[in-house]
């Protein structure tokens, strides 16, 4: 009876395993940079608390501008037609080299975004 590769090379199980866990993160990682992020970068909630944050005085005092959003961002968004609920905290950056987040919590309804804390 014929073995298996693996079997004839058992040294070479733990680099494979750790090859191929390597190769899934990034398949993850990958996903994660050019579908989530985005879709919360698209969403009204993320670009109304960006603009409310960017004509706020004290934002542009203490930061400067323009003011900026970082890459990354976290929180959950959830839409369905025209109803949704947003938690979202986003990064900001400005020319003072100062940093910043926005925390935006916000529901929709009728399609408008409403915004329960914006901070």
């Amino acid at each position: 009876m014929m073995r298996g590769w693996l079997e004839h090379n058992p040294r070479r199980k733990i680099p494979l395993g750790c090859v191929t866990l390597i190769f899934r993160m990034g398949v993850f990682a990958t996903i994660l940079l050019t579908v989530v992020i985005p879709s919360f970068r698209n969403s009204d909630a993320y670009k109304q608390a960006l603009a409310k944050a960017a004509g706020n005085s004290q934002v542009r005092e203490q930061m400067g501008e323009p003011v900026k959003p970082s890459w990354f961002l976290s929180g959950q968004l959830q839409g369905n037609g025209s109803t949704g609920n947003a938690n979202l905290s986003i990064p900001l950056s400005g020319p003072k080299a100062r940093r910043g987040s926005i925390r935006a919590v916000a529901y929709r309804s009728a399609g408008v975004w409403r915004f329960t804390y914006l901070q």
